[in-house]
């Protein structure tokens, strides 16, 4: 099984796969660059400023900090996600920058785009994704995962409940860890094929990028 530095050097990594897609969606259709071309420029961005303050603050130890932005990255693979929903992703697109919200938009049967809609629709294909946006929740807010990193019952001592208050984790073990990496890794491989779905669309081809042929 890969190490925790391992999973973390792989996502850092994926800055690689950002490049070269945000290049495909560029160089398309003659370097025209519309509304869902900075959507896209706008997303890509977003998602490596995540993946890098995620991999940061696990590499240094602050699990709490970190797991709420595996949710933002669910947040950001689900509004991507919305462009494909409606009749005219450019305008959509347009709406946002407007200032728009996703959840006061609609999809092209008239739905409200709302966060539970948004993730029901990924769930659709992922299942677990359901599950992941559930369990980084409980991180956004104060909640019982903010006790279980904070305390820890000690079986060797008849129970007692041993307390920090660090900014360091001592009680998460590695397997979570492991568990959040693969989930950011899974939730960016959708966001990356939406992007990629895209740069074809607007060549008007299949591309050979490496990763996605």
């Amino acid at each position: 099984m890969e190490t925790v530095d391992e999973l973390l050097l792989e996502l850092r990594n994926y800055k690689q796969k950002h490049e070269a897609l945000f290049k495909a969606v560029f160089y398309a259709d003659e370097n025209r660059f519309g509304m869902m071309d900075m959507l896209i420029s706008a997303t890509l961005n977003r998602s490596l400023c995540l993946i890098r303050g995620f991999c940061d603050l696990l590499g240094s130890m602050n699990f709490v900090a970190a797991v709420p932005l595996l949710r933002l990255q669910i947040d950001n693979c689900m509004r991507l996600a919305a462009a494909w929903f409606v009749d005219d992703p450019h305008h959509f697109a347009l709406e946002i920058l407007n200032g728009t919200p996703v959840r006061k938009q609609k999809d092209r049967s008239g739905k409200l785009m709302v966060d539970k809609y948004l993730l029901g629709k990924l769930a659709e294909e992922y299942p677990w994704a359901s599950k992941v946006y559930g369990n980084t929740s409980g991180y956004i807010h104060l909640s019982e995962k903010h006790f279980f990193n904070a305390m820890h019952i000690d079986s060797e001592k008849d129970g007692t409940v041993i307390t920090k208050l660090s900014d360091y984790d001592e009680f998460v073990p590695e397997q979570s860890y492991v568990e959040v990496i693969e989930a950011f890794k899974a939730i960016t491989d959708i966001l990356l094929e939406y992007v990629y779905g895209w740069a074809c669309t607007k060549s008007g081809t299949i591309l050979s990028i490496p990763g996605f042929t």
